[in-house]
């Protein structure tokens, strides 16, 4: 499932394409307006020797291109005073006074500017090998800021015309209603450019460019919205002589992680770390150690050696298998022969994770945020892989309340699709349309499916909740790696990964009664609604008989009619939309006893 998700554009339907692209355009809604709180830091120490910095005392050591726009409230500027409308003390930098900032207009009254590079580059170049004796160095700077639709790059050239980029701020988590935070004040940024440079490089200038995430929607004003950027005392040091840093982990079951996870979908978990040895020397016996609930379980990697300034990846060889419900805590060490001069970048959080009866849940219940989509429906949830073939009866979702809360009395549905071999998300089961009400918000609640589904091993499923309305939103809780957890945008019919995990669960509990109908039969609904072409009514028959499949439209007037004879179990009926006009209608299933009406919106 891990290399699935990895593969070039596929299109989900004939109308539904799979966006290989980051979360999806941030809304103006969405904006935080009020700087949100972030606490000092002390920055890292630097280990080697400062060869090269500058605090911005002296404006003129760099060149400001602010894409014909004037300095201060647009672009970038230098000065000690905050111009942005977001952030009213700037950045809490080691040096003080001066500091540079970049600001794109003000985001609540829509007066930033469209069509900009904002860029910020030394008035001089830096002879980096004859100061430092050595291509191996890093740049750092310490910055505040917080991330929306930017794109904050940090870019190098040796010509100072052609200019390549070393470094962004695509790492940083999104600041939005639906969660994130802003940078520490100050963040400490590290670029190690002992891989770019050569013994004998030219000397280089270095570049901060700020513009949209989203070239290709420029025209949308929401893309230039920025809560700004502060930089100060930007420094090149020498690398440390021993540093080994861990640059990404993974932890999980063949690409997902789970915080619960029901017993009988247990497998094997396993722990990862990338390592890139950013120091001068060689390290060896590098191994990566885990310790489950206090010694229940240990295990380690096989032992590498890195080369200075190459990567590996290491994981444990043997992996772990949780054999009982219960909380399970996971704590990793990186270690090697030598020791660390920079131990802190190679530390590995705890991991917390549960093994329960029937829920299986990709978010950590830490809810920090809602996903929205403006006055455009949608769809969101998250993968899920089984292990064991489990009959699955509901879906749990999480709906936000308060002032940026779902709306009260809009329609939302939960529904289920798999993924097949070729990366498409086939249509599964849904349940009934439900009404939001107060008591529902701010609460776990377990939606019923229309029939009880089988859920089959090797086989990945994609849980979402949706709604067709305006103001519908859904808790998040924790981040998701790119392409496991998704967004259907009802305003272009495009899938999109969302990297703020949907409070989206399966629930196995054999307890839930699903209602039945009182009937012979029962239905799902009508998918994929609306509909443009053609589209199918599953339909499940306790005994085979004939049935009545008619079409009315909102006078009532039937414009189609059928008697069917289905079998017993599962139909698939297909409802040809060719011959209709654009609008809604009522899809009537009749088995002379009773009758099941569905919705069917034909575009």
């Amino acid at each position: 499932m891990k290399n699935l998700l990895l593969t070039a554009c596929i299109v989900i339907t004939a109308s539904l394409v799979w966006a290989q692209k980051a979360p999806r355009i941030i809304s103006l809604d969405e904006l935080i307006t009020i700087e949100k709180p972030s606490l000092d830091t002390e920055t890292l120490k630097d280990e080697g020797v400062t060869i090269w910095s500058d605090d911005f005392s002296d404006e003129s050591t760099w060149t400001l291109d602010n894409s014909g726009q004037n300095g201060g409230a647009f672009g970038w500027s230098i000065d000690a005073t905050s111009d942005g409308w977001w952030s009213n003390g700037g950045i809490n930098s080691t040096s003080g006074g001066n500091f540079a900032e970049l600001s794109n207009g003000d985001a609540t009254v829509g007066t930033q500017a469209l069509d900009v590079i904002y860029t910020m580059t030394t008035a001089a170049p830096i002879d980096v090998i004859a100061l430092a004796g050595s291509n191996q160095v890093t740049l750092e700077f310490e910055q505040f800021g917080a991330r929306f639709n930017d794109l904050q790059q940090v870019l190098y050239s040796t010509d100072g015309v052609t200019f390549t980029p070393i470094g962004d701020n695509l790492d940083k988590p999104v600041l939005s209603s639906a969660g994130g935070e802003p940078y520490d004040n100050p963040d400490l940024k590290q670029i190690n450019l002992g891989t770019l440079l050569t013994e004998t490089n030219d000397p280089i200038w270095i570049q901060f460019s700020w513009t949209t995430n989203f070239p290709a929607s420029a025209v949308e004003p929401n893309v230039w919205i920025t809560y700004g950027w502060y930089i100060d005392d930007v420094r090149l040091v020498t690398n440390p002589g021993n540093d080994l840093e861990v640059t990404e982990t993974f932890w999980g079951s063949e690409g997902l992680n789970y915080f619960q996870i029901p017993i009988t979908q247990v497998a094997p978990i396993n722990f990862e770390a990338v390592l890139f040895n950013s120091g001068v020397t060689e390290q060896t016996n590098i191994t990566l150690n885990a310790d489950v609930n206090g010694g229940s379980f240990t295990g380690s990697s096989d032992p590498i050696s890195l080369q200075s300034l190459s990567i590996d990846t290491i994981s444990l060889s043997t992996l772990f298998t949780p054999d009982a419900l219960g909380d399970y805590t996971v704590i990793q060490s990186i270690t090697a022969d030598s020791t660390d001069d920079v131990p802190s970048n190679n530390e590995i959080g705890d991991i917390s994770f549960s093994v329960v009866d029937y829920i299986y849940a990709r978010d950590n219940n830490d809810v920090g945020g809602s996903t929205s989509n403006g006055i455009d429906g949608f769809e969101s949830g998250n993968l899920f892989d089984i292990w064991s073939d489990q009959t699955l009866k509901a879906i749990d979702i999480r709906l936000p309340g308060g002032t940026n809360g779902t709306a009260l009395g809009i329609e939302f549905y939960v529904k289920l699709y798999s993924l097949d071999e070729a990366g498409e998300f086939v249509y599964v089961n849904e349940s009934d349309p439900i009404i939001i009400t107060q008591q529902m918000l701010n609460t776990i609640q377990t939606i019923e499916l229309l029939f009880p589904t089988d859920v089959f091993a090797n086989t990945t499923y994609l849980a979402v909740v949706g709604s067709y309305e305006e103001g519908f939103r859904v808790s998040t809780a924790g981040t998701s790696d790119p392409q496991t957890s998704f967004f259907l945008d009802f305003a272009n019919n495009t899938w999109y990964y969302q990297t703020g995990t949907p409070f989206v669960r399966l629930n196995f509990d054999p307890t839930i009664g699903i209602q039945e109908n009182s009937a012979s039969f029962n239905a799902g609904n009508v998918y994929p609604n609306p509909v443009d072409g053609a589209a199918s009514l599953k339909v499940f028959m306790n005994n085979s008989q004939q049935m009545t499949l008619s079409i009315t439209d909102l006078s009532g007037r039937v414009v189609y009619s059928k008697n069917k004879t289905l079998h017993s179990g599962e139909n698939n009926i297909v409802l040809a939309s060719g011959s209709l006009n654009s609008g809604i209608y009522t899809v009537l299933l009749n088995s002379g006893l009773s009758t099941i009406s569905r919705k069917m919106v034909v575009k």
